[in-house]
């Protein structure tokens, strides 16, 4: 089961290939080519401070979340949900738009869901990096952001689990993506980003308890504005996150020997 991690090893100068194309290919044609990196969650990051301070006021306490300015709060949660999201949404057709490599070059097709979540890790955690560096200048430096790096690897090994799993299953089921676009979009919602956890009604607080991207959420925020570390949820966090990984490759791997008929 730990075989990816032998390939990130012997296979590093391809996987570097794979990721360099990924992150060049988002932004293939365009004038800006690579600087889009920094341009695009730093145009992201202003709309949401534009609107959040100034337009839309939504209170938020320091007593619970560690800031009264609600932009902060979000874009906290934000982030790492980005990275999960959109790790997802890639990964799951990286296997069809591959799919003439896949059939023509003897390779190890695990290669390509590990360079989606590598390159959107990278691509979305300079937005994060920049929310940081912000806070940073901004007072809420604390020792807490010593376990960021450790809570991201977390969140990509977790991301890295459903990558597998969702890549192999779009093969056989073209209409993933298109399923996928709605419980993103379902989890999202579900998911304290947008709202702290005290908003939530008791009526559907179990909904919350149960959805690991919440936990994720709720950890980095404590991290970061909080400036403290709950280590039994890190724990359930590596638990949940060993648990995608083993079901997702252990699937991946299943499914593999098929890919190129049905490619």
């Amino acid at each position: 089961m730990l075989l990816p991690f032998s390939l990130m090893v012997h296979k590093k100068n391809l996987l570097r290939e794979f990721v360099t194309r990924e992150i060049k290919g988002r932004f293939a044609g365009t004038a800006g080519g690579i600087l889009w990196t920094v341009m695009s969650p730093l145009a992201t990051i202003l709309a949401y401070f534009f609107v959040f301070s100034l337009v839309l006021r939504i209170n938020v306490t320091i007593e619970e979340t560690g800031t009264d300015r609600f932009v902060l709060f979000f874009l906290t949660g934000f982030f790492p949900w980005l990275m999960f999201a959109d790790t997802l949404g890639k990964a799951s057709a990286v296997l069809l738009n591959e799919a003439s490599l896949i059939t023509k070059v003897v390779f190890p097709v695990e290669l390509l869901p590990m360079s989606v979540v590598t390159a959107t890790f990278i691509v979305n955690g300079i937005g994060f990096l920049l929310v940081l560096v912000y806070l940073g200048f901004s007072g809420f430096l604390s020792w807490s952001w010593a376990y960021l790096p450790v809570l991201l690897m977390i969140l990509a090994f977790f991301s890295l689990g459903l990558a597998f799993f969702l890549s192999a299953l779009t093969v056989f089921l073209r209409d993933t993506g298109e399923l996928l676009g709605i419980i993103m979009m379902l989890w999202f919602f579900g998911t304290p980003v947008i709202y702290p956890v005290s908003m939530v009604p008791d009526e559907v607080s179990a909904l919350i308890a149960v959805n690991p991207m919440a936990l994720f959420v709720e950890t980095f925020r404590d991290a970061i504005l909080v400036h403290q570390v709950d280590f039994f949820s890190v724990l359930v966090l590596m638990v949940l996150s060993l648990v995608s990984y083993t079901i997702g490759f252990w699937f991946f791997k299943k499914a593999k020997p098929a890919f190129g008929d049905v490619l």
